[in-house]
């Protein structure tokens, strides 16, 4: 009379167990199909020079950036060299050649542009804003100097930051290098949004 009993609350026990480990496999299964976010990444170059006869082009989304600048550097002119356009969903490598520095075609001599992003990860904040966070940035250029022998040497010029966040879908002034001329600085801005599928 107790076997069936026994034998009843082993099958029952062994039932549960089975079920409760097919229901952590499906939920392990779900979220392993669930794909990580994927994010559009601007980064653009801007450049602020005194000099004479000085371009002011630079597109609307970044003029809230300009205003900002104006307000804390005395520069004259501002205007966009380069922008990069990359879609993530966790890191970015890039390197290309590049003619940051505006030189004419007769006195061309390349600029090696380089910059990449790591871990890209979003937050929520209040009211449905989002923050965006990334392990390490880095930026680089290898840029032409010549000596007075008319030899080409490059230099290494850049910037690193590790972790940073800044919010999503606002263009943001991440660093600043100088270029070859005294009177200018070169502005790294950077915009990043959730891609429209």
């Amino acid at each position: 009379m107790n076997k069936p009993k026994t034998i009843f609350t082993i099958t029952a026990f062994f039932i549960v167990c089975l079920l409760n480990l097919t229901n952590s496999f499906a939920q392990t299964d779900a979220q392993m199909r669930q794909a990580e976010p994927s994010y559009e990444v601007v980064l653009h170059i801007l450049t602020a020079s005194n000099g004479a006869g000085g371009r002011q082009s630079v597109p609307q989304p970044l003029a809230n950036v300009v205003k900002k600048l104006k307000n804390t550097y005395s520069f004259s002119n501002y205007h966009l060299d380069s922008t990069y356009l990359q879609r993530t969903a966790g890191s970015i490598e890039f390197k290309s050649v590049s003619n940051v520095l505006n030189q004419n075609q007769e006195s061309f001599t390349p600029t090696f542009s380089d910059w990449s992003l790591v871990g890209i990860k979003s937050f929520p904040l209040a009211q449905e804003k989002k923050l965006i966070q990334f392990q390490s940035f880095r930026f680089g250029q290898r840029v032409p100097i010549r000596t007075s022998t008319g030899v080409v040497n490059y230099e290494q010029i850049g910037l690193s930051i590790q972790k940073i966040s800044l919010p999503e879908n606002v263009p943001t002034i991440i660093g600043s290098l100088s270029t070859s001329k005294p009177d200018e600085l070169m502005f790294l801005v950077l915009t990043v949004k959730p891609t429209e599928e």
